[in-house]
C-alpha cells in the first residue's frame, strides 16, 4: 500500500498509545492502531457445563442474551412427553398451568426424557447449576403425551396444540412428526391442521402463535408431516458441529432453517443431564429464540418473527444458497433452508435502529449490542474492556481513546 508504513515498537507499549504518540509528533497524515480481533466469544454464563453446549456459540446466543434473555409474560408451549417440573433448571419459569392430553386433565405428567431435554434448550435457568437454555427467562408450558401411536393420537395432538393457543402460548415448539410416514403414511389429519390453523391465525389475540416442527430424521429429501403442510409453520432441520446438515435431518422444498441438533446436552428427568440429537433438538433453539424477539416486542405477529428468523439466518456450511421461488426472505438451499439460526441478528433487528454510544467513559466492562452502532467521543479507562457486537455495521468515529491496561474488541 503507498504511503502506509509498519511500525513496531520495542517495547510492550499498548497500540493505541503508541499510535496517539506517532500522531501527535506531527510527522503523520493518518497512523492505524492495527487492531487485533477476536471474533471467537468465550463463555457468557457461570454455568459449569456450557463450554459442552456447542449450539450456544453457533447462533450466537451469548451476544443475543446482551440484549434479552426473554419475559416470564411470553409463554412458549412444548407438546412432548411432559417436562419435569420438579428439575432445578425450571424452578423460576416453569408455568402453574399444565396439562397431560392422554389424562384430559391438569397437572402435565413426564412420559419419558424427551420433553425435559426440549424444555431445557429452551428455558434452563442460568443459575450456575448445570446448564444455559436460549430464553432462560421466558415462561414454558408443559403439555404432555407419550408421543406414541394410538387409534386417537390426532385428535390428541390436535387438543394440546389448542390448548396452548388458548392458555395464553406466543410460541409452541412441536418436536414430532410422523417419522418419515410411519403414522399417516400419505393421510392427512383434518382435525390436527384445523388445531394448528386456528394457533397460527387466530393465537394471541389474533396475531398469531409461531407454531414450530421438526424436520424428522429418516435422512429424506421431504420433512414429516404434519410440518410439511403448512408454509406458515416454521420447520427446522439439524446441523452438526460442522455447520454441515446433520446425516439424519430430513430436508426439502419445506425445510425453513437449521439449528444445532446432534449431541446437544441437556436436561433430563430428576435433576439429570445428558446428550441427544435430532431435529426434535434442532426446533426448541429457534422456539426459544422467537421467544427472546417477542420478549421485546409482543406485538409482532407470527409471520412477522417468521419472517426476522428466516432472513437473519446465516449462510454456512459451504452449501450454495440460491434465489429460489415461493422463498421471499433470502436465498435458501433445499438442504439447510435459509441457513443456520441466528439469536443475536433475529433479536437485534427486532430491538431496530441504530445503537449510539457517543460522550461515554467506560470505567469498568461493558458490552455494547445492535444491529447496527455508532460510537464517537468514548474513552475507555481503569483497565476496562469495551466490546461492541453488531450484526449489520458499526461506526467509530473519532475522538476515542482507550488508555493503556485497557481494551476494546469489535465483533459480530
Amino acid at each position: 500500500m503507498p504511503n502506509w508504513y509498519l511500525l513496531r515498537s520495542p517495547t510492550t507499549s499498548h497500540g493505541l498509545a503508541m499510535s496517539n504518540l506517532f500522531y501527535e509528533t506531527g510527522m503523520f497524515e493518518e497512523v492505524d492502531p492495527a487492531f487485533m480481533f477476536d471474533f471467537k466469544p468465550s463463555l457468557c454464563t457461570t454455568e459449569p457445563n456450557e463450554a459442552a453446549q456447542w449450539g450456544l456459540e453457533k447462533v450466537n446466543a451469548c451476544s443475543a442474551w446482551q440484549i434479552t434473555k426473554g419475559s416470564s409474560n411470553v409463554i412458549v408451549a412444548v407438546l412432548d412427553q411432559g417436562i419435569d417440573r420438579n428439575h432445578q433448571e425450571f424452578a423460576n419459569n416453569y408455568s402453574t398451568v399444565s396439562y397431560d392430553i392422554i389424562n384430559g386433565s391438569s397437572p402435565s405428567v413426564v412420559r419419558g426424557n424427551h420433553g425435559t431435554h426440549v424444555g431445557g434448550i429452551i428455558g434452563a435457568n442460568h443459575n450456575s447449576i448445570q446448564i444455559a437454555g436460549v430464553a432462560p427467562q421466558t415462561t414454558m408450558l408443559s403439555i404432555s403425551h407419550s408421543l406414541s401411536v394410538t387409534p386417537t393420537i390426532s385428535s390428541q395432538l390436535a387438543t394440546g396444540i389448542s390448548y396452548a393457543r388458548n392458555n395464553g402460548a406466543a410460541v409452541i415448539n412441536n418436536s414430532w412428526g410422523d417419522q418419515g410416514g410411519a403414522f399417516y403414511e400419505d393421510l392427512h389429519s383434518t382435525v390436527l391442521e384445523d388445531a394448528i390453523r386456528s394457533a397460527i391465525t387466530s393465537g394471541r389475540n389474533g396475531r398469531g402463535c409461531v407454531v414450530l416442527f421438526a424436520a424428522g430424521n429418516a435422512n429424506r429429501n421431504g420433512v414429516d408431516y404434519p410440518a410439511s403442510f403448512d408454509s406458515r409453520l416454521l420447520v427446522v432441520g439439524a446441523t452438526n458441529t460442522s455447520d454441515r446438515r446433520a446425516s439424519f435431518s430430513s430436508y426439502g422444498s419445506s425445510l425453513d432453517v437449521v439449528a444445532p441438533g446432534e449431541n446437544i446436552l441437556s436436561t433430563l428427568p430428576n435433576n439429570a443431564t445428558g446428550n441427544m440429537s435430532g431435529t426434535s433438538m434442532a426446533t426448541p433453539h429457534a422456539s426459544a429464540v422467537a421467544a427472546l424477539m417477542l420478549s421485546i416486542n409482543p406485538n409482532l405477529t407470527g409471520s412477522e418473527v417468521v419472517r426476522i428468523i428466516e432472513s437473519t439466518a446465516q449462510k454456512v456450511g459451504g452449501y450454495s444458497y440460491v434465489t429460489t421461488s415461493g422463498r421471499n426472505n433470502g436465498t435458501w438451499n433445499n438442504e439447510m433452508g435459509y441457513g443456520l439460526l441466528n439469536a443475536f441478528a433475529a433479536v437485534s433487528q427486532v430491538s431496530g435502529g441504530i445503537v449510539n454510544f457517543i460522550d461515554q467513559t467506560v470505567t469498568s466492562n461493558q458490552s455494547v449490542s445492535g444491529w447496527e452502532i455508532y460510537a464517537r467521543n468514548f474513552t475507555v479507562t481503569n483497565s476496562s474492556l469495551l466490546s461492541f457486537n453488531f450484526v449489520n455495521q458499526i461506526t467509530i468515529d473519532p475522538p476515542f481513546t482507550v488508555n493503556s491496561g485497557s481494551t476494546m474488541n469489535i465483533s459480530y
